[in-house]
C-alpha cells in the first residue's frame, strides 16, 4: 500500500503515449525559458547530485511537476505515510536517498486545494523511462514512455566540479518534455490546469495517444 491509503495496482493503466522528440529544433520561447528555470532550481538544490542519465530525466520530470504547482511531499512510502494532508507552500528538498536505487524513483505530491496525494514512479527500461502516476482518490494510472537520450544530454562523470554539471549542458529538448508531461500526467491528474498552464497549439508537443512509446519505435 502506498502512502494515504493508495493501492498502486488498481485499475488498468493507460496507453502508453509515443514521444517524438526531436521531430523538429528545440524552440526557445517562454516555455522553454520556464522548463530551462525549472531544471536549475531541481539540480541546485540536491544532496545527492545527477549521476546518470536517468538521475537526470527523473529530475527533470520532478522539475517540470514542482513548476506546475505539485508539492513534493516524500520519496518513500515511509514518509508518504506521515505527509502532510494539504500541499506545503513548496517542494520539499530531495534527501540523499532520492536517487540510491538508480532504477526506480519514487516522488509522492500534493497540490493545493486538492486532497489527493498524488505518487509518480518513474522505471528505468534499458535506454527508456516509463512514468506511472496515479492519485489515491481515482482508480486510473497515467503513463508516459520517455526516451532517455532525447532529454539527457550530458552527465559529467566529475558531478558538480565540472563546468558542464549546469542544467544546459544536461538536458536537451527540455520544451518537448514539459508538454509532454503536462499533457499527459499532470492535466490528466488535475484538468483544470490544462486552462492556465496550456500554451500554443497541442500538435507541437509530439504526443500521441495510444501505441506503443518512444523506445519501443
Amino acid at each position: 500500500r502506498r502512502g494515504g491509503g493508495h493501492r498502486w495496482q488498481r485499475g488498468a493503466p493507460k496507453a502508453t503515449p509515443t514521444i517524438q522528440a526531436h521531430t523538429r529544433p528545440a524552440r526557445r520561447g517562454s516555455n522553454w525559458e520556464m522548463a530551462l528555470d525549472a531544471a536549475r532550481s531541481a539540480l541546485a538544490g540536491l544532496d545527492s547530485p545527477v549521476s546518470t542519465h536517468a538521475d537526470a530525466l527523473a529530475l527533470a520530470v520532478h522539475a517540470v511537476l514542482d513548476s506546475d504547482g505539485l508539492r513534493l511531499v516524500a520519496t518513500d512510502e515511509a514518509a508518504a505515510a506521515s505527509a502532510p494532508a494539504t500541499a506545503p507552500a513548496r517542494s520539499a528538498a530531495l534527501g540523499s536517498g532520492w536517487n540510491r536505487s538508480q532504477d526506480v524513483y519514487t516522488f509522492f505530491y500534493r497540490f493545493k486545494d486538492s486532497p489527493a496525494l498524488v505518487v509518480v514512479k518513474s522505471l528505468v527500461m534499458e535506454d527508456a523511462m516509463l512514468v506511472h502516476a496515479a492519485s489515491d482518490r481515482a482508480d486510473d494510472m497515467h503513463t508516459l514512455e520517455l526516451r532517455m537520450g532525447d532529454f539527457v544530454q550530458c552527465v559529467p562523470a566529475e558531478g558538480p566540479s565540472s563546468a558542464l554539471y549546469k542544467a544546459e549542458h544536461i538536458f536537451s529538448d527540455l520544451e518537448a518534455l514539459m508538454r509532454a508531461v503536462r499533457i499527459n500526467i499532470t492535466f490528466k491528474l488535475f484538468p483544470s490546469l490544462s486552462k492556465k498552464l496550456l500554451s500554443g497549439p497541442q500538435g507541437t508537443c509530439g504526443t500521441e495517444e495510444g501505441g506503443r512509446g518512444a523506445a519501443g519505435t
